[in-house]
């Protein structure tokens, strides 16, 4: 019944912290039909279904997954013009760098701030990705996906999404029976550089007008020097959310850490950088246990050498929250998704 899986396939090749067990079937599906073969073979079979992409937000059990996996291959674009507005429909297989690539180079703004990101384009609106100032969810005007239990294809619109910081619809119970097939950005062939955040708004001080291609360079030469290359070193980026907490909590903290930098979210709640408490407050920053450590460039960020398990992973993020919350009374969460 499962013609198109392979059975017991070792997920570690298929995820950037190159950890995990058996997958108990196996599928790389390369177009949109190999994709719905999948999703029927494994409804009719009665397995839970699970579709991943660049495996760049996940850390996989030691013991595997004890389902039907699908690694979404899908690829393709397409551009349409009105006005001053771009649409780009792509295919939730693309690599998200590369379209982000290829939008800079045809002189289309929006999505520049985030160069240098691994996954693919079809995690971006289930994680709300963002960076340096900017979210996808600014610029997705729809979503196409596949129900996984009825077959049923829907664009969803932005507010159907439900995007949140790093989260929305799509990580919900109901909302994981959905398959992302495509996502349509809006960008704009008008030039609206977003440089406010720190390190862009630093590199850019006194440029008036910055060009698409030297804000793509000057975020990858950023996120080069803050984060390890995925390629070589086992990692899932940042693997915790950065707090929002009670702006009375800030400020008795503030009062403690005067330094400590916060972002206002609104009158109630401050967004404060976790990477400057795991570092300057809690001494983490390039601190190993084992096989797995802090970055030594970002703190926010784990790092696992070959040998390292899950339960490793788990084990020393469970000591960098344990900590955060003895120094600060802050309750931090996971940014990576477990499976």
């Amino acid at each position: 019944m499962l013609k198109s899986y392979t059975p017991d396939v070792p997920l570690s090749a298929y995820n950037t912290f190159h950890i995990g067990g058996d997958a108990s079937f196996l599928l790389e599906a390369h177009t949109k039909e190999e994709l719905q073969r999948g999703i029927e073979e494994a409804h009719e079979a009665h397995m839970p279904l699970l579709v991943l992409g660049g495996g760049s937000n996940v850390l996989i059990s030691d013991d595997g997954i004890n389902a039907c996996v699908i690694i979404n291959k899908v690829k393709g674009t397409t551009f349409s013009h009105e006005g001053e507005t771009v649409y780009a429909t792509v295919s939730s297989g693309e690599m998200l760098d590369d379209f982000v690539a290829d939008c800079v180079a045809k002189g289309y703004w929006g999505l520049e701030n985030l160069s240098h990101i691994p996954g693919t384009v079809g995690a971006t609106p289930i994680q709300n990705v963002g960076a340096y100032g900017v979210e996808v969810s600014s610029y997705i005007t729809s979503v196409n996906a596949i129900n996984t239990h009825t077959g049923v294809e829907k664009v969803f619109t932005t507010k159907e999404c439900g995007f949140e910081y790093r989260n929305s619809y799509f990580k919900t119970i109901v909302g994981k029976q959905w398959v992302i097939v495509s996502v349509t950005f809006a960008l704009s062939t008008v030039a609206r550089p977003q440089v406010g955040y720190a390190d862009l708004a630093k590199r850019f001080e006194g440029i008036a007008a910055p060009v698409l291609s030297d804000i793509r360079n000057a975020v990858i030469d950023i996120r080069s020097k803050k984060f390890p290359n995925w390629q070589e070193v086992g990692t899932a980026g940042s693997f915790f959310k950065n707090p929002v907490i009670a702006t009375d909590h800030f400020n008795r903290l503030k009062n403690q850490y005067p330094d400590l930098p916060g972002y206002v979210v609104n009158d109630e709640y401050m967004k404060v950088p976790l990477g400057w408490v795991l570092d300057k407050i809690c001494n983490l920053k390039g601190v190993t246990h084992g096989y797995v450590g802090s970055y030594s460039e970002q703190a926010l960020v784990l790092v696992a050498a070959a040998g390292a398990r899950a339960s490793d992973v788990n084990d020393f993020a469970r000591m960098i929250s344990e900590t955060v919350f003895l120094k600060t009374q802050i309750m931090i969460e996971h940014e990576v998704t477990h499976l």
